[in-house]
């Protein structure tokens, strides 16, 4: 995500109060949770709907897979839809031992191998974008297309050792939690849900187990570069999805538009839209994710 945490930490000293002492809302879960081991832990995904096509849907970090209920639900109608919580986010195990897009690419192509899935179409928001750019790069015979929605795919400059400590600082201890649901509101900048504050209750209450706010540290810090090396390798059929108000982006047409010459793809700007455009406009979303496959 765009190092812009600054403009949430400036008023982290008067919501210290709030952030001890928040209440939290529990959370709904809208479908059977599975679990998918690898080498260090478990991920954790729903599976909904049954068709040819196999529909692969990551959330952004500090995310979870209940995020795209609203898309899920019209996709599923004719589709296999997975939802995955990334590792150590959601209900995944927070045990293992690093956090990062490269990461959670390979949890993906480990899911798809051992499933032997074929006609794949990957759904990314955020950091997760950058995973999908390596998973295709390694399975593009069996992952035929991307939608990219408020895409980091790249490391514009490296994070400086000031922003590091912000983040170290806003990130950890009791107040992780409310501090990162702050940062999570602000990214629906004009429209938000009308449920944001169940939603962003629900977050707060998962990132308050062990080991979650040191996931979402770990995915800040880390680095995109090799899934940024395999752009060329991941090019052809690919839609990049912003919102004209992302505040996680400078510019976010001119980022959209750089992804989308890069990968060979095409872009939809979401115009008063912030960071997570299938939350706001599912329908939408839906329609334009369908085109990937539908003129093929």
């Amino acid at each position: 995500m765009k190092i812009t945490y600054h403009k949430m930490i400036l008023f982290f000293p008067f919501f210290f109060p709030y952030f001890l002492w928040g209440k939290d809302l529990t959370p709904e879960l809208t479908a059977k949770t599975f679990y998918f081991q690898t080498n260090e832990g478990r991920v954790a995904y729903t599976k909904e709907g049954k068709g040819k096509l196999n529909l692969i849907l990551l959330p952004g970090i500090g995310d979870r897979k209940e995020s795209y209920v609203d898309l899920a639900r019209i996709l599923a109608k004719e589709n296999s839809v997975y939802r995955f919580d990334l590792r150590g986010l959601g209900e995944s195990d927070s045990s293992f031992s690093s956090y990062g897009p490269k990461e959670t690419a390979e949890d993906i192509l480990a899911f798809i191998r051992e499933k032997d899935l074929r006609n794949v179409y990957i759904i990314a928001n955020s950091m997760s974008a950058a995973s999908a750019v390596y998973i295709r790069s390694k399975e593009k015979t069996r992952v035929l297309g991307l939608a990219l929605s408020g895409p980091f795919v790249r490391d514009k400059e490296p994070i400086s050792f000031g922003m590091k400590t912000l983040i170290h600082l806003a990130f950890r201890g009791p107040w992780g939690p409310s501090a990162w649901v702050s940062f999570y509101e602000s990214l629906f900048p004009v429209h938000p849900p009308k449920d944001l504050k169940e939603r962003s209750e629900t977050l707060k209450m998962n990132l308050k187990e062990e080991g979650r706010m040191a996931a979402v540290r770990s995915m800040l810090l880390a680095p995109k570069t090799e899934c940024e090396e395999n752009l060329p390798q991941a090019s052809g059929n690919v839609l990049v999805v912003m919102g004209s108000k992302d505040p996680d982006f400078d510019s976010p047409k001119e980022e959209a538009e750089w992804i989308a010459k890069t990968l060979d793809g095409s872009v939809k700007i979401y115009e008063d839209v912030g960071h997570y455009p299938f939350v706001e406009e599912p329908s939408r979303f839906a329609s334009d994710v369908e085109l990937l496959w539908q003129k093929k």
